[in-house]
């Protein structure tokens, strides 16, 4: 299996074994607040949402783990959107590992691996995502666009590699 390695984590490609991280990862507060809710309540629709995923050329979804003890800490993304030109990129983690740089440290590896096949990258994030702006800023991404979806205002990133 292919895979990502930084200092402190290892990347790797999520799969159906993956079906109690997701559950738990979905229904995080954060996760439901600045992602969405997407009403996957339990394992059977875990698993379901994980099969539509991976059968879905335009999402990525890689699982971050702590090298030391290879514990899922939540989740790097690259999506084709519609409304985008070009992939963007995302991250979830679960609550307990925020603030710890994992975000930064995963989306920077991230960024690196698609940087063989993609030379610009996106990012979208509601305007009042505090966190996320402060990352992508970190990660030299610049404001390209304000707009509205589904209701929120959102932000429109782009870092060129």
């Amino acid at each position: 299996m292919q895979s990502i390695e930084t200092n402190r984590l290892l990347l790797r490609p999520i799969g159906l074994d993956d079906v109690e991280f997701i559950l738990k990862l979905l229904n995080c507060p954060g996760f439901i607040r600045f992602i969405g809710d997407r009403k996957v309540r339990t394992l059977d629709q875990a698993n379901t949402y994980l099969q539509n995923m991976l059968s879905n050329p335009d999402i990525t979804y890689w699982v971050i783990e702590t090298k030391d003890y290879l514990v899922p800490v939540g989740v790097v993304t690259w999506v084709k959107r519609d409304f985008l030109p070009s992939p963007d990129i995302g991250y979830a983690l679960l609550p307990e590992y925020e603030g710890k740089g994992y975000a930064f440290e995963a989306s920077q590896a991230w960024l690196a691996y698609q940087q063989k096949t993609h030379k610009t990258a996106l990012a979208i994030c509601q305007a009042d995502n505090l966190a996320s702006i402060k990352l992508l800023q970190k990660l030299q991404f610049m404001l390209e666009d304000v707009f509205e979806k589904d209701g929120h205002v959102m932000h429109k990133y782009c870092l060129h590699q």
